[in-house]
């Protein structure tokens, strides 16, 4: 049965007999609220799934303490990693709550949640402060880990908590240890199944485009060239159905790409993929100038680089030229 249509049967019979199938009903709007698509148009659904689900399980808690907390840390995950335009501070709040409920967990539901939790709090500092992300996301894998058997759900929180740790270290100063993270992070998602592994696709590439960068930083350049460039195809299929997601990764392998082959003296291919990339920055700025508008300046200064590192000085102006304008407007 189709998870739509499982809701909202569970949804009639919880009213007949709430105490039998509330928990069920629960469980099942914490999957919708993970499976629908995560696409801006399917935001909606995704927060209101993921809202009933806290708000009954609340209810469930309230009514018979110490039998759901679980299935509530659960529910307060889902509705914390919802892509919609809540606060960070909301979700932090959120995933903190659920390690609340889930900190001395020792059975294996437990312990997913409590992964789940620290990854995603985690992730949220990444960017703004690794310091602070670090620890968290080496708990969530020494958490994955424990959650033996490892299944394709744990294997793929696994790889995600490597990436989240290869990003922190490389923010930090320490190439060689994200370096590692990396590579472990795309090691673990080869080694999931065949279907597995084309429905985690976004993850893969997403690892892809860290190691291929920690590769750069090493002076890797043919080695980093060459996973960049057999992930390329899939990006750019992946940004035909999802480009908002889509793009920033490929954004980020495409200047990988024009780094090694600027390095490698192929002077036309990375003027190409750079802008190329700087093309799909230009877009995501237009769609979400909030998130993406600081970053096209960046992105026109590395143009500009590999212009006059070829001996196109007329051009490296001009977008230097547009770098500084477009860095006033932000």
């Amino acid at each position: 049965m189709l998870i739509a249509a499982r809701v909202v049967l569970l949804r009639q019979l919880s009213r007949v007999d709430p105490a039998r199938f509330g928990p069920t009903l629960a469980e099942a709007l914490v999957t919708r609220s993970q499976q629908v698509k995560i696409r801006r148009s399917f935001v909606r659904r995704r927060t209101a799934a993921a809202d009933e689900a806290v708000a009954l399980y609340r209810r469930l808690v309230h009514e018979r303490p110490g039998r759901y907390e679980v299935g509530l840390a659960r529910a307060l995950v889902a509705q914390a990693s919802v892509p919609d335009d809540r606060t960070m501070t909301s979700a932090l709040a959120q995933g903190r709550e659920a390690i609340g409920y889930v900190e001395d967990a020792t059975d294996r539901d437990g312990l997913v949640v409590l992964a789940s939790a620290r990854l995603m709090i985690a992730a949220q500092f990444c960017g703004d402060a690794p310091q602070d992300a670090l620890p968290l996301a080496e708990q969530a894998r020494e958490t994955w880990l424990r959650c033996t058997p490892l299944g394709v759900r744990e294997l793929a929180g696994l790889a995600r908590s490597l990436r989240v740790l290869g990003d922190c270290r490389s923010a930090l100063g320490a190439p060689a240890e994200a370096l590692a993270a990396r590579e472990e992070a795309v090691d673990v998602l080869r080694r999931l199944p065949d279907r597995a592994r084309l429905r985690h696709l976004p993850a893969r590439l997403e690892a892809v485009a860290g190691l291929a960068d920690s590769l750069v930083a090493h002076e890797r350049w043919a080695q980093a060239l060459t996973l960049a460039s057999d992930a390329r195809a899939d990006l750019v299929f992946w940004a035909r159905w999802e480009p908002m997601r889509a793009k920033p990764t490929l954004v980020r392998l495409l200047f990988v790409i024009a780094t090694c082959q600027s390095e490698l003296d192929s002077s036309d291919l990375a003027v190409a993929a750079a802008e190329e990339a700087v093309g799909h920055l230009r877009w995501l700025a237009g769609r979400d100038p909030a998130r993406y508008s600081h970053l096209l300046p960046a992105g026109l200064r590395t143009l500009a680089g590999i212009f006059k590192t070829h001996g196109r000085y007329e051009e490296a102006a001009w977008t230097a030229d547009e770098a500084r304008a477009a860095e006033r407007e932000t």
